[in-house]
Protein backbone atom coordinates (compact mmCIF):
# COMPACT_ATOMS: atom_id res chain seq x y z
CA UNK A 1 0.00 0.00 0.00
CA UNK A 2 1.10 3.54 -0.78
CA UNK A 3 0.67 6.46 1.62
CA UNK A 4 -0.66 9.91 0.65
CA UNK A 5 -2.11 12.95 2.44
CA UNK A 6 -4.68 15.62 1.66
CA UNK A 7 -3.77 19.26 1.20
CA UNK A 8 -5.99 20.01 4.21
CA UNK A 9 -3.55 17.99 6.28
CA UNK A 10 -0.33 19.19 4.65
CA UNK A 11 -1.10 22.93 4.44
CA UNK A 12 -3.96 23.71 6.86
CA UNK A 13 -2.95 27.35 7.12
CA UNK A 14 -2.03 27.94 3.46
CA UNK A 15 -3.20 27.61 -0.13
CA UNK A 16 0.35 27.11 -1.43
CA UNK A 17 0.33 23.82 -3.38
CA UNK A 18 4.09 23.96 -3.90
CA UNK A 19 4.49 23.97 -0.11
CA UNK A 20 2.13 20.97 0.05
CA UNK A 21 4.38 19.09 -2.40
CA UNK A 22 7.47 19.84 -0.33
CA UNK A 23 5.83 18.80 2.94
CA UNK A 24 4.64 15.55 1.38
CA UNK A 25 8.15 14.82 0.14
CA UNK A 26 9.71 15.67 3.50
CA UNK A 27 7.54 13.00 5.10
CA UNK A 28 8.34 10.39 2.50
CA UNK A 29 4.81 10.20 1.12
CA UNK A 30 4.10 8.71 -2.30
CA UNK A 31 1.26 11.05 -3.19
CA UNK A 32 -1.03 13.89 -2.24
CA UNK A 33 -4.69 14.65 -2.87
CA UNK A 34 -6.02 18.13 -3.60
CA UNK A 35 -8.94 18.63 -1.22
CA UNK A 36 -11.96 20.24 -2.87
CA UNK A 37 -14.39 19.95 0.06
CA UNK A 38 -16.68 22.97 0.60
CA UNK A 39 -14.35 24.19 3.38
CA UNK A 40 -11.20 23.93 1.24
CA UNK A 41 -9.54 26.96 -0.39
CA UNK A 42 -9.41 24.98 -3.63
CA UNK A 43 -12.35 24.58 -5.97
CA UNK A 44 -12.85 24.09 -9.68
CA UNK A 45 -13.10 27.83 -10.27
CA UNK A 46 -9.48 28.46 -9.28
CA UNK A 47 -7.87 25.16 -10.30
CA UNK A 48 -6.52 25.45 -13.83
CA UNK A 49 -3.92 22.74 -14.59
CA UNK A 50 -1.96 24.71 -17.18
CA UNK A 51 -1.35 27.50 -14.70
CA UNK A 52 -0.34 25.44 -11.66
CA UNK A 53 3.44 25.47 -11.12
CA UNK A 54 3.12 22.90 -8.32
CA UNK A 55 2.80 20.20 -10.98
CA UNK A 56 6.38 20.76 -12.09
CA UNK A 57 7.59 20.30 -8.51
CA UNK A 58 5.44 17.21 -7.99
CA UNK A 59 6.76 15.57 -11.15
CA UNK A 60 10.33 16.49 -10.27
CA UNK A 61 9.97 14.76 -6.90
CA UNK A 62 7.98 11.86 -8.44
CA UNK A 63 5.06 12.65 -6.15
CA UNK A 64 1.66 11.55 -7.45
CA UNK A 65 -1.17 14.05 -7.46
CA UNK A 66 -3.37 11.00 -7.10
CA UNK A 67 -6.82 12.31 -6.30
CA UNK A 68 -9.25 15.20 -6.09
CA UNK A 69 -10.74 14.60 -2.66
CA UNK A 70 -14.11 15.43 -1.17
CA UNK A 71 -16.06 16.82 -4.13
CA UNK A 72 -19.55 17.24 -2.69
CA UNK A 73 -22.85 16.81 -4.54
CA UNK A 74 -26.08 18.25 -3.13
CA UNK A 75 -28.51 17.46 -5.94
CA UNK A 76 -30.08 20.91 -5.77
CA UNK A 77 -28.91 22.16 -9.17
CA UNK A 78 -28.38 18.99 -11.22
CA UNK A 79 -27.19 20.57 -14.45
CA UNK A 80 -24.73 22.85 -12.66
CA UNK A 81 -23.42 19.92 -10.61
CA UNK A 82 -23.02 17.79 -13.74
CA UNK A 83 -20.86 20.55 -15.22
CA UNK A 84 -18.95 20.91 -11.93
CA UNK A 85 -18.22 17.19 -11.82
CA UNK A 86 -17.04 17.16 -15.44
CA UNK A 87 -14.65 20.03 -14.68
CA UNK A 88 -13.26 18.00 -11.78
CA UNK A 89 -12.78 14.97 -14.03
CA UNK A 90 -10.98 17.13 -16.62
CA UNK A 91 -8.71 18.60 -13.95
CA UNK A 92 -7.98 15.17 -12.55
CA UNK A 93 -7.06 13.88 -15.99
CA UNK A 94 -4.87 16.91 -16.72
CA UNK A 95 -2.76 16.47 -13.57
CA UNK A 96 -2.34 12.72 -14.13
CA UNK A 97 -4.78 11.64 -11.43
CA UNK A 98 -7.14 8.75 -12.01
CA UNK A 99 -9.61 9.43 -9.19
CA UNK A 100 -12.19 11.97 -8.08
CA UNK A 101 -13.59 11.20 -4.63
CA UNK A 102 -17.29 12.11 -4.25
CA UNK A 103 -19.57 12.73 -1.29
CA UNK A 104 -23.30 13.19 -1.10
CA UNK A 105 -23.74 16.35 0.93
CA UNK A 106 -27.46 15.97 1.52
CA UNK A 107 -29.20 14.57 4.56
CA UNK A 108 -31.61 11.65 4.22
CA UNK A 109 -34.88 12.87 2.76
CA UNK A 110 -33.54 16.34 1.88
CA UNK A 111 -33.29 15.66 -1.87
CA UNK A 112 -34.17 12.67 -4.03
CA UNK A 113 -31.32 10.20 -4.23
CA UNK A 114 -32.38 9.61 -7.84
CA UNK A 115 -31.08 13.10 -8.64
CA UNK A 116 -27.67 12.22 -7.20
CA UNK A 117 -27.73 8.98 -9.17
CA UNK A 118 -28.38 10.95 -12.37
CA UNK A 119 -25.47 13.32 -11.69
CA UNK A 120 -23.05 10.51 -10.80
CA UNK A 121 -24.09 8.39 -13.80
CA UNK A 122 -23.54 11.33 -16.15
CA UNK A 123 -20.15 12.01 -14.57
CA UNK A 124 -19.10 8.35 -14.69
CA UNK A 125 -19.92 8.18 -18.39
CA UNK A 126 -17.80 11.27 -19.02
CA UNK A 127 -14.99 10.03 -16.75
CA UNK A 128 -14.74 6.72 -18.60
CA UNK A 129 -13.65 8.53 -21.77
CA UNK A 130 -10.74 10.09 -19.85
CA UNK A 131 -9.92 6.94 -17.87
CA UNK A 132 -10.74 8.62 -14.58
CA UNK A 133 -12.68 6.85 -11.81
CA UNK A 134 -15.27 8.29 -9.47
CA UNK A 135 -15.18 7.04 -5.88
CA UNK A 136 -18.24 7.27 -3.61
CA UNK A 137 -17.22 8.04 -0.01
CA UNK A 138 -20.03 7.29 2.49
CA UNK A 139 -20.33 9.85 5.28
CA UNK A 140 -22.44 9.83 8.40
CA UNK A 141 -25.57 11.99 8.49
CA UNK A 142 -25.85 12.05 4.69
CA UNK A 143 -28.07 10.25 2.21
CA UNK A 144 -25.17 7.86 1.51
CA UNK A 145 -24.21 7.18 5.10
CA UNK A 146 -22.95 3.59 5.01
CA UNK A 147 -20.87 1.25 2.93
CA UNK A 148 -24.05 -0.67 2.10
CA UNK A 149 -25.82 2.44 0.74
CA UNK A 150 -22.71 3.42 -1.25
CA UNK A 151 -22.54 -0.05 -2.83
CA UNK A 152 -26.26 0.17 -3.64
CA UNK A 153 -25.66 3.45 -5.47
CA UNK A 154 -22.65 2.05 -7.32
CA UNK A 155 -24.53 -1.09 -8.33
CA UNK A 156 -27.45 0.97 -9.63
CA UNK A 157 -25.19 2.66 -12.21
CA UNK A 158 -23.75 0.71 -15.12
CA UNK A 159 -20.13 1.91 -15.09
CA UNK A 160 -16.73 0.28 -14.79
CA UNK A 161 -15.30 3.63 -13.62
CA UNK A 162 -17.26 3.94 -10.39
CA UNK A 163 -16.17 2.54 -7.03
CA UNK A 164 -15.85 2.97 -3.27
CA UNK A 165 -13.71 5.19 -1.04
CA UNK A 166 -13.63 3.57 2.41
CA UNK A 167 -12.79 5.06 5.83
CA UNK A 168 -12.52 2.28 8.46
CA UNK A 169 -12.66 4.86 11.26
CA UNK A 170 -16.19 5.80 10.16
CA UNK A 171 -17.42 2.42 9.02
CA UNK A 172 -16.13 -0.39 11.16
CA UNK A 173 -15.93 -3.99 9.95
CA UNK A 174 -17.96 -4.82 13.04
CA UNK A 175 -20.89 -2.57 12.04
CA UNK A 176 -24.13 -4.52 11.93
CA UNK A 177 -24.50 -4.00 8.16
CA UNK A 178 -20.99 -5.18 7.32
CA UNK A 179 -20.83 -8.87 6.32
CA UNK A 180 -18.33 -11.30 7.80
CA UNK A 181 -16.43 -11.33 4.51
CA UNK A 182 -16.48 -7.52 4.35
CA UNK A 183 -12.88 -7.22 3.13
CA UNK A 184 -13.57 -9.47 0.16
CA UNK A 185 -16.82 -7.65 -0.63
CA UNK A 186 -15.27 -4.18 -0.38
CA UNK A 187 -12.14 -5.14 -2.32
CA UNK A 188 -14.05 -5.62 -5.56
CA UNK A 189 -15.31 -2.02 -5.32
CA UNK A 190 -12.43 -0.35 -3.50
CA UNK A 191 -10.54 2.54 -5.14
CA UNK A 192 -8.92 4.16 -2.09
CA UNK A 193 -8.77 3.89 1.71
CA UNK A 194 -9.11 7.08 3.76
CA UNK A 195 -7.83 7.35 7.32
CA UNK A 196 -8.96 10.00 9.77
CA UNK A 197 -6.90 10.85 12.88
CA UNK A 198 -7.03 7.89 15.22
CA UNK A 199 -7.91 7.59 18.87
CA UNK A 200 -7.87 4.69 21.30
CA UNK A 201 -11.29 3.51 20.10
CA UNK A 202 -10.53 3.06 16.41
CA UNK A 203 -6.79 2.30 16.12
CA UNK A 204 -7.34 -1.43 16.45
CA UNK A 205 -10.27 -1.42 14.03
CA UNK A 206 -8.29 0.62 11.50
CA UNK A 207 -5.32 -1.73 11.69
CA UNK A 208 -7.65 -4.71 11.35
CA UNK A 209 -9.22 -3.17 8.22
CA UNK A 210 -5.83 -2.42 6.66
CA UNK A 211 -4.64 -5.96 7.33
CA UNK A 212 -7.82 -7.55 5.95
CA UNK A 213 -7.79 -5.41 2.83
CA UNK A 214 -4.11 -6.05 2.26
CA UNK A 215 -4.72 -9.78 2.47
CA UNK A 216 -7.65 -9.37 0.07
CA UNK A 217 -5.20 -7.91 -2.44
CA UNK A 218 -5.61 -4.12 -2.09
CA UNK A 219 -2.27 -2.45 -2.81
CA UNK A 220 -3.24 1.06 -3.85
CA UNK A 221 -3.41 4.36 -1.94
CA UNK A 222 -4.14 4.95 1.73
CA UNK A 223 -5.02 8.63 2.05
CA UNK A 224 -4.45 10.44 5.35
CA UNK A 225 -7.01 13.12 6.11
CA UNK A 226 -7.44 15.42 9.10
CA UNK A 227 -10.52 17.30 7.96
CA UNK A 228 -12.31 19.16 10.69
CA UNK A 229 -9.34 19.33 13.03
CA UNK A 230 -8.04 22.70 14.17
CA UNK A 231 -4.86 23.93 12.51
CA UNK A 232 -2.83 23.71 15.72
CA UNK A 233 -3.50 19.97 15.83
CA UNK A 234 -2.28 19.37 12.29
CA UNK A 235 1.39 18.92 13.08
CA UNK A 236 0.48 16.21 15.56
CA UNK A 237 -1.76 14.57 12.99
CA UNK A 238 0.98 14.59 10.36
CA UNK A 239 3.38 12.91 12.74
CA UNK A 240 0.76 10.33 13.66
CA UNK A 241 0.11 9.54 10.02
CA UNK A 242 3.82 9.36 9.25
CA UNK A 243 4.00 6.33 11.54
CA UNK A 244 1.54 4.57 9.26
CA UNK A 245 4.23 4.12 6.65
CA UNK A 246 6.10 1.76 8.94
CA UNK A 247 2.90 -0.04 9.83
CA UNK A 248 1.94 -0.55 6.19
CA UNK A 249 5.40 -1.97 5.51
CA UNK A 250 4.89 -4.45 8.34
CA UNK A 251 1.44 -5.70 7.31
CA UNK A 252 1.56 -9.41 6.68
CA UNK A 253 4.22 -10.08 9.29
CA UNK A 254 3.46 -11.73 12.63
CA UNK A 255 4.13 -8.70 14.81
CA UNK A 256 1.49 -5.97 15.14
CA UNK A 257 1.88 -2.31 16.05
CA UNK A 258 -0.37 -1.17 18.88
CA UNK A 259 -0.76 2.41 17.67
CA UNK A 260 -0.06 4.63 14.68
Amino acid sequence: MKLAATTDLLIPDSDDLILAVHRACERGLSGMAVSVTPESPFHMGNLKPGELPFLKDARHHKLDVMCLYGLTLFGREPEAEKSYLKKAVCFSHAVGSELVSLRVGIKPGEAPLEVIKEIVADGADFAEDLNVCLGIEPRRDTAVDSVASALDLIDSIDSTHLGLVYDPALHSFSDEKMPVNAAEVIKSYLLMIVLSPSDERNVEETHKALTFLHKAGFEDYVLCNAEGHAAHHMCEAVEEFAGLKAYLNEIGKEERFTSC
